[in-house]
């Protein structure tokens, strides 16, 4: 339990920091010391979890945009919907690896935009919410990280950070609560940890306050270039990942297929 505890100070604190990137903290390490599905199911009310105390501790401040909101959750709800059927017929490695690029590509942007580098930014609209969160639904449905594309588009279009970040934390709920009732219905809750989750009660929220205590003493612009890296370095990760497994599996069917004794059989002879 103390590891665990410790993983939730530290992914929350990030998430307090920048707005995202809890459960790839919480799902990397733990998925090294416990089976990853019963980490990535209770990882969903450990997540909860931290976005109701981003929410308490956000609420105190500002409140969420709306407008932008919706069309946001509007969109993600049909990608994971259309990301049900793709992840039927493509390859996940190959998968992984072109969303990491894309992941990649959206980070260098972003980053060249909050830096003055490059003046084109994105604009509030309701085609371009729909569109962010359909990306975003997509990419949650296949590799399980739906947050890049939202997290560029908000860190471009609210100014004040803590706008950013308790709107992202509400689209990151309905996300949450959509797969908790998934789990209810169809039995995902017999993998559930009372051990992963019980640590969380105090971890999340105490990484939360220690995450958007410390981003007090940086500017937003620090935080907001600091935002664009983490995603930036998040594709990176996803792109090398993705093409480790492909080549990998590419040189082990390779191999099989090659050899001459991969074809071959064993027979018994008659008496044996």
């Amino acid at each position: 339990m103390l590891l665990s505890f410790l993983v939730y100070v530290l992914a929350w604190a990030f998430q307090a920091f920048t707005g995202f990137g809890a459960g790839i903290f919480i799902v990397g390490i733990l998925s090294l010391f416990y089976e990853p599905k019963t980490v990535i199911v209770s990882s969903t009310v450990v997540n909860l979890l931290g976005i109701i105390s981003m929410l308490l501790f956000l609420g105190k401040i500002t409140r969420p945009n709306f407008k932008i909101l919706f069309p946001l959750i509007a969109g993600s709800v049909a990608g994971i919907g259309v990301s049900a059927k793709l992840l039927m017929e493509i390859d996940r490695e190959v998968l992984k690896a072109l969303i990491g690029g894309f992941v990649l590509f959206l980070g260098i942007y972003d980053f060249l935009v909050q830096t003055n580098s490059l003046k084109f930014r994105l604009k509030a609209s309701p085609f371009v919410g729909v569109f962010t969160g359909f990306l975003s639904g997509i990419f949650a449905g296949l590799i399980g990280m739906g947050g890049p594309p939202p997290v560029v588009y908000l860190n471009q279009v609210c100014r004040d950070l803590n706008t950013y970040k308790i709107t992202l934390s509400f689209f990151f709920a309905t996300n949450v609560v959509f797969r908790i009732i998934f789990y209810l219905l169809y039995g995902g809750t017999e993998y559930w940890s009372y051990e992963l989750i019980l640590p969380a009660f105090l971890g999340a929220p105490l990484g939360v306050f220690a995450g958007i205590y410390l981003s007090r003493y940086f500017t937003p612009y620090f935080v907001k270039r600091f935002i664009s890296l983490s995603v930036l370095s998040l594709g990176l990760f996803l792109l090398l990942e993705g093409l480790k497994e492909f080549s990998h599996d590419f040189f082990k069917h390779s191999v099989i297929e090659e050899s001459p004794y991969g074809g071959l059989k064993s027979h018994k002879t008659p008496g044996n």
